[in-house]
């Protein structure tokens, strides 16, 4: 496998069942289909790779925009939801973005409003599976049926339901976790104005037995998300970020405590791993920690077709025509303005080059 064009080193893919591997000179990976389990290295184990040469690993695809979302959020960055028309990516659309993506892919997310907002949703996941990359979605939980779950169940290697409405949201979580996904996490957004209220959650969630296998007959919850507020969309003067190395420690200390296991997207790694410095378990916390991947091994696309390196850069940052695009990887991922922003971002130590995100004690 090649580049496309692309002057590179060569790389091999390797399918053999629910295992995918990749091994070239400076970049390398194992992924479990199964599990979710990836391991990725460089030329020797201890090496960290800076990006993927050969595209993306993960693929953040927007099928639903505008205003058919039950949501609502005060602090949706999309500001979707209200009285504005909505836009749907067709299902002839999906399939030809995803048969341009390089075999590289191993995960795909789909982000949407309401479940049934694209009638296609579920048959674009049947798709994506059986193109070998694992689908996985995030949800406000207020749609979710029987119907629904079920199909989750057999479809998704994991799935997110976001802190929309508490009795919603535990409901939905109950619903898939006794259908046996494993990977059941709960995405809470995370500011100063939402603080104090992530401890009662972290609370609710350790006493509540339903969210156990206490009887064996249901999956484990399998974490909370904590979701770094970026200014972006809807009410942006109403939310501030958490960056206060303290703060967030009290809060890692808090889940450890009630054995509550938590996680964190990319945009919160540069505040986790300084509230994680002199730790015993340092160097190992570390390893676990992936700072903004946009454009290095991850990569945004919204429901016209136009890639970005993530979804709170668009309309920031210059996109690209992916849908219209002859090759993926040297009309997208290698393209000037691609090219430009993984410099921007690799200059930086992959902090966040457009939002301050930049922990503090």
């Amino acid at each position: 496998m090649g580049k496309n064009d692309v002057n590179t080193v060569e790389a091999k893919i390797y399918n053999k069942g629910k295992n995918l591997f990749l091994r070239s000179e400076s970049y390398n990976f194992n992924f479990n289909r199964e599990t979710g389990f990836f391991m990725r290295w460089g030329k020797t184990p201890q090496d960290d790779p800076d990006f993927s040469p050969f595209g993306c690993e993960i693929l953040d695809i927007e099928i639903s925009s505008g205003g058919d979302c039950q949501g609502n959020c005060r602090w949706c960055y999309k500001s979707n939801g209200g009285d504005q028309p909505t836009h749907n990516m067709t299902l002839d659309e999906f399939k030809i973005i995803i048969d341009k993506m390089p075999p590289t892919l191993t995960q795909c997310a789909l982000g949407i409003m309401d479940i049934h907002t694209n009638p296609d949703f579920f048959e674009m996941m049947e798709y994506s599976r059986s193109k070998g990359i694992i689908p996985n979605y995030t949800t406000h939980g207020l749609d979710v049926t029987d119907e629904a779950a079920d199909k989750t169940a057999k479809l998704c290697g994991a799935i997110a339901v976001s802190l929309v409405n508490k009795k919603k949201t535990f409901e939905a979580i109950r619903k898939f976790l006794i259908r046996g996904i494993t990977q059941v996490n709960c995405h809470y957004m995370l500011c100063q104005e939402s603080y104090d209220k992530a401890f009662e959650i972290i609370d609710e969630i350790a006493n509540d037995e339903t969210l156990f296998n206490s009887d064996k007959t249901r999956a484990n919850f399998n974490a909370i998300v904590f979701l770094q507020y970026k200014s972006k969309g809807r009410n942006p003067d109403d939310f501030h970020s958490v960056l206060d190395v303290k703060k967030y420690q009290k809060l890692m200390a808090f889940c450890e405590e009630r054995s509550i296991r938590y996680g964190f997207d990319s945009c919160s790694a540069p505040l986790f791993l300084e509230s994680i410095k002199g730790r015993e378990d340092e160097k190992f916390l570390e390893a676990l920690a992936e700072p903004c991947e946009a454009l290095c091994m991850s990569y945004y696309i919204n429901s016209k077709g136009i890639g970005y390196p993530c979804s709170f850069v668009e309309d920031i940052e210059e996109g690209v025509d992916v849908l219209g695009c002859d090759n993926f990887i040297k009309n997208a991922w290698y393209n000037k303005i691609s090219e430009k922003w993984r410099k921007k971002l690799l200059k930086n130590n992959r902090k966040c080059p457009v939002y301050n995100l930049d922990a503090y004690n």
